[in-house]
């Protein structure tokens, strides 16, 4: 099920073609189930957000509940991501595997948390469906850059930090 001979973008891409899935917000979910995983919401004390655990064949999505719900719609994104582009640590035995999503998850120190984070960007915001969500919204209304990030942060159901590093990403805005 590993392919990370594959961009976390075409990955993305095909999951939610898979799915049938044509426009925002993305029901992540939905697709988790879809894709054989359980979600499973926990108040954490620490600094995760977020872990995949597999055990012969079970794949449970953690997520922290404490954080806000489009934190947790992104940490259950970046789990598929893992879940289809990397194995996991071994733990406990020889079967069980984890991944964690902290808060190194977010600096772009681990290529397996960089892919992952990409992965979920463009699940949740897929670049097609951004640059027709702003020309649309920038052709109706003029508007500022800080309007067209919350019309779409609306639209998509992410966060205004996610959906700012997803247009300055694909160009759309510059930093």
């Amino acid at each position: 099920m590993m392919r990370e001979q594959l961009s976390p973008h075409v990955q993305a891409m095909e999951m939610l073609n898979r799915h049938g899935m044509l426009g925002p917000p993305v029901p992540v979910d939905e697709l988790a189930k879809l894709e054989g995983a359980e979600v499973v919401r926990v108040k954490s004390k620490g600094g995760e957000s977020g872990f995949i655990l597999r055990d012969n064949g079970a794949v449970i999505i953690g997520v922290n509940s404490g954080t806000s719900r489009r934190r947790q719609r992104f940490t259950i994104a970046h789990e598929l991501g893992h879940l289809l582009m990397h194995e996991g640590r071994l733990i406990i035995d020889h079967s069980v595997r984890v991944n964690y999503r902290d808060d190194v998850a977010s600096m772009a120190t681990d290529n397996e948390e960089i892919q992952a984070n990409a992965f979920a960007a463009a699940l949740l915001m897929p670049e097609e469906w951004v640059r027709g969500a702003s020309t649309r919204i920038l052709s109706s209304t003029p508007q500022s850059r800080e309007e067209l990030i919350t019309s779409l942060v609306r639209e998509f159901d992410v966060s205004l930090e996610a959906m700012g590093f997803r247009l300055i990403n694909l160009g759309i805005l510059s930093a």
